[in-house]
């Protein structure tokens, strides 16, 4: 266990203080909870395959990471992979069919980490990203 002082304003420390109060709990365990929920999950709990590319995202610029985060699969492979999907379904794939959807299937996860990835990243910069409330948003840093 380690211990950090960090200074805050009046504020922060009224509103942690009456979350403490509401939740019933002591004070250092509402920031500690405050601090682990808002942390990004370290990369060694996605899957090794797709660990390296994540990793090399960090050092991208704000820009390639805008990009990256409206990547999608392409429409053809889209089509593919539900026609497959049908298939197997139906318990018709060949063994070929059945190793195109376990690729298809990598694509998407992949591509999926990445957007989530580059969002996570790009709100550490200060951005703001889509929300399911919100999915539009302005491409400038918060204020």
């Amino acid at each position: 266990m380690q211990t950090v002082t960090v200074p805050l304003s009046d504020t922060v420390y009224r509103r942690l203080k009456r979350a403490a109060e509401i939740a019933g709990k002591p004070i250092d365990e509402i920031a500690a909870q405050s601090i682990q929920e808002s942390l990004p999950p370290l990369l060694d709990v996605i899957p090794a395959r797709f660990r390296a590319d994540l990793q090399a995202m960090e050092s991208l610029s704000d820009s390639d990471l805008w990009k990256l985060s409206r990547i999608t699969v392409e429409v053809k492979d889209q089509r593919r992979y539900k026609r497959l999907l049908k298939k197997k379904a139906l318990g018709t794939l060949t063994e070929r069919e059945r190793q195109a959807l376990s690729e298809l299937r990598t694509l998407a996860d992949k591509v999926m980490l990445q957007k989530a990835y580059a969002y996570l990243l790009l709100k550490w910069r200060g951005y703001r990203v889509p929300t399911l409330a919100n999915p539009r948003y302005p491409n400038r840093p918060v204020t």
